[in-house]
């Protein structure tokens, strides 16, 4: 089924230098090898524990290697094996399931690497990865035989070796160090970069990666490292790997999967940067378009009433932003402050947020402007056949209400029962951010949505709207009172988290 392999050598064994930084040396004459799992999913859209790839266990010449044993694929250590002490000499490795299952293949997997030289004192990091049941020559399962040959790095640095691992198809992934715009790799789907890795200093804080298809909305992939991540002097494999464009942060969402060379020191998965998507929902005479700055660093732009949300990354953690009205002034004397200096509270890395501007120009109390951050959370049921919603109430306007959905004549007009799905939003709230399943009955190619106050049964706001398969966000904006089309209440659903987002808009006018 392919492979990588290569003559192994007399490289280095990855670490830095033990006498200048305190590291334990490796004299070991053995040759030693440890593995990693890092196949995905076949199906991308389902949730963990359906379609999961198998269990591998390492082989060398046809038999188990001892000590190693069989690990599931993930993107958290314990898919990491222990190096084990292999006889120096020819050997074929190859990579099977732990059972009969294969993962979408239909039969056990067995990947098989081509026959190579293993020289004693060579240390080796041999990491299965790819699309079990695939054929196609660019994602099915493969292994690639890293031997640990990295440039010793001084006590300020440390080595760095890539691994592309990840479901998105389109290469090359260029991967960055602390927003440098000079490349550290760019690699081919499910391949390595050089051997000797690159020498980055012990102070990376980020590890940036792009892409130039399908790689979420911002196109590029932020990921912060924790603090002492790095230790100095070592070197280390930095597998990219999971889903660019998953919306669930669960163990096949994006990440980075840092693994020490050289010992069994633990790796450590680093979750993407949070990602950020903003709307607008405070009528004028509020601006429109506004800017989102964080600090002094405009990160969003053309921020628009009611229309589809702009998005960024931000760091882990607290960012203070504001939202500005752009003037000649470019970020100067000429631009006006609307929302100014605002803390968003902790945002934790692997998470969605979507932020909407509320309130009145000129209002105090709990209608003033300001920014609003929730946590989406969408839920992946095994079968995605229906549609799934959650609701914010960001009309400063409008009463507590519930969003539902009415019966249909066989005419497709407008049926006299209402169903309330998601019920009592009050203004600045939201329904439970995983969603519910909201599936309109359709009648003659029609469907119909309805936002009712709470507490009465005659007031509800109709609109006939197709409501397709995906997961939304329904935001209430506009003023309820109103029936000027223009400032009137609206149901904006929001959706493709993940990627670039798209909206529809539903008016609901006063009657």
């Amino acid at each position: 089924t392919g492979g990588t392999g290569g003559t192994g050598g007399a490289g280095g064994t990855g670490g830095g230098d033990p006498e200048e930084c305190g590291l334990p040396p490796d004299t070991d004459p053995e040759p030693k090898v440890r593995f990693i799992n890092s196949l995905l999913p076949n199906r991308a859209s389902t949730p963990v524990g359906i379609g999961d790839p198998p269990a591998l266990r390492l082989y060398m010449n046809g038999a188990p290697v001892p000590d190693i044993e069989a690990v599931s694929s993930g993107m958290v250590a314990a898919s990491v094996t222990r190096y084990a002490s292999v006889t120096a000499g020819a050997i074929t490795f190859s990579a099977r399931s732990d059972d009969e299952g294969s993962g979408g293949a239909g039969d056990a997997l067995t990947i098989s690497a081509d026959p190579m030289t293993v020289a004693a004192g060579t240390r080796y990091t041999i990491v299965a990865v790819g699309i079990p049941g695939t054929t196609d020559a660019t994602t099915a399962p493969r292994l690639i035989i890293a031997e640990e040959k990295f440039t010793t790095p001084s006590c300020t640095e440390v080595a760095l070796r890539f691994v592309n691992a990840d479901s998105n198809i389109f290469n090359p992934k260029s991967f960055y160090i602390d927003r440098s715009t000079t490349t550290a790799a760019a690699l081919d789907g499910f391949s390595a970069s050089a051997p000797e890795g690159v020498l980055v200093p012990l102070s990376t804080r980020s590890i940036t990666v792009t892409a130039p298809r399908n790689f979420g909305p911002t196109g590029q992939a932020p990921f912060s490292l924790p603090a002492a991540s790095l230790v100095a002097g070592r070197s280390y494999f930095v597998i990219e790997t999971g889903q660019p464009t998953r919306v669930v942060d669960d163990a096949r969402a994006h990440g980075l999967l840092v693994v020490p060379a050289g010992d069994d020191s633990p790796a450590v998965f680093v979750k993407r940067d949070p990602l950020v998507y903003f709307f607008h929902a405070s009528l004028p005479p509020t601006p429109s378009p506004l800017e989102v700055y964080s600090g002094t660093e405009r990160i969003v732009i053309n921020l628009r009433y009611a229309q589809a949300p702009t998005y960024t990354d931000l760091p882990p953690g607290e960012s203070t932003l504001s939202l500005v009205a752009p003037g000649a002034g470019e970020g100067g004397s000429g631009d006006t402050v609307v929302v100014g200096a605002q803390r968003t509270g902790p945002l934790e890395p692997g998470a969605i947020y979507l932020g909407g501007l509320l309130g009145t120009t000129g209002e105090t109390g709990e209608k003033a402007l300001r920014l609003k951050l929730w946590k989406v959370q969408p839920d992946l049921p095994g079968t995605f056949t229906t549609p799934r919603v959650m609701v914010i109430n960001a009309s400063a306007t409008a009463p507590s209400v519930d969003l539902g959905h009415w019966s249909v004549n066989t005419d497709g007009t407008r049926g006299d029962t209402f169903t309330p799905v998601l019920t009592d939003v009050a203004y600045a709230s939201a329904s439970a951010s995983t969603g519910v399943e909201f599936a309109p009955p359709r009648v003659a190619g029609q469907q119909w949505v309805g936002v009712r106050p709470v507490g009465s049964a005659d007031a509800i706001r109709s609109v006939s709207a197709t409501v397709q398969t995906f997961w939304f966000t329904a935001v209430l904006l506009g003023d309820w009172g109103s029936s000027d089309p223009v400032s009137s209440a609206q149901i904006m659903f929001i959706r493709n988290f993940g990627t670039a987002p798209a909206a529809s808009q539903f008016p609901l006018p006063s009657p």
